[in-house]
């Protein structure tokens, strides 16, 4: 069972979220969210996705009862500061992470993703509209097998451990996490975040590709969330979007 946690104490928000809608099986969550009737701050979780996505329209592997995904919005004015919500992917990958961290030590791969060694455990959408930032997380608690096109790359909890996760005790630590970083980030922003992220970055001061077009090392990300490289050529640039890859060699 969950808890309730949408309540102020004295008008301020200590927790906020209402209590999130389990159903068996959906095409999408994240669609599902979107629509106008949908409340906001409720979190959709599916114990199924028919269509379940993530990032440039890629297919999120989503079998039954072996992993958890979640999708809510929040309405844009909700932030005080509302010019760089931008990094809100990342703050979202934090608390995944530190939920994950419960189970197995991962690290956050910029700009949405979050790893247990060199696999992807989890990944964060994000998409937004004039009112709502729609937020999707897909994390692998119990697979146990996955297609051949995502062998080497994906991986779940329970084969990092070899013990299965509770669902609803991972849920709500999640949702605790994710409204604890989303409530700071509200009032403060993205600054109080930076070291953190840095600190879990993976490759951070490895040699990297991304989107196959730059290579350079790592530093880390800045207050705005960015991706800065120190290209082979010695020249520092930032990144706002893209995918990036260790460079072998």
């Amino acid at each position: 069972m969950f808890v309730y946690l949408f309540y102020t104490v004295g008008g301020t928000f200590t927790r906020i979220f209402a209590e999130p809608l389990v159903v068996d099986e959906v095409f999408s969550t994240q669609d599902v969210v979107k629509q106008p009737d949908f409340e906001p701050f409720k979190p959709l979780i599916a114990k199924k996705q028919l269509a379940g996505r993530g990032r440039k329209g890629n297919k999120w592997f989503s079998p039954p009862e072996a992993g958890l995904y979640l999708s809510f919005k929040i309405p844009k004015d909700f932030f005080i500061e509302t010019e760089n919500l931008s990094p809100i992917s990342l703050v979202c990958g934090l608390s995944v992470a530190e939920t994950v961290d419960s189970f197995a030590f991962s690290r956050i791969k910029w700009p949405n993703d979050v790893f247990i060694g060199n696999k992807k455990v989890a990944g964060i959408l994000v998409e937004t509209n004039k009112e709502f930032i729609t937020i999707g997380i897909g994390v692998n608690l119990n697979i146990q097998n996955f297609p051949s096109e995502l062998k080497g790359y994906a991986t779940s909890i329970f084969l990092e451990t070899q013990q299965r996760v509770d669902f609803f005790e991972f849920t709500q630590l999640l949702l605790e996490n994710l409204s604890r970083n989303l409530l700071v980030f509200r009032s403060e922003g993205f600054e109080p975040f930076v070291e953190l992220i840095n600190r879990k970055l993976l490759w951070r001061g490895k040699r990297v590709v991304i989107d196959r077009r730059e290579c350079g090392k790592l530093l880390g990300v800045n207050s705005k969330g960015l991706a800065i490289i120190k290209t082979c050529y010695g020249k520092i640039k930032e990144f706002s979007y893209g995918d990036i890859s260790l460079r072998r060699g």
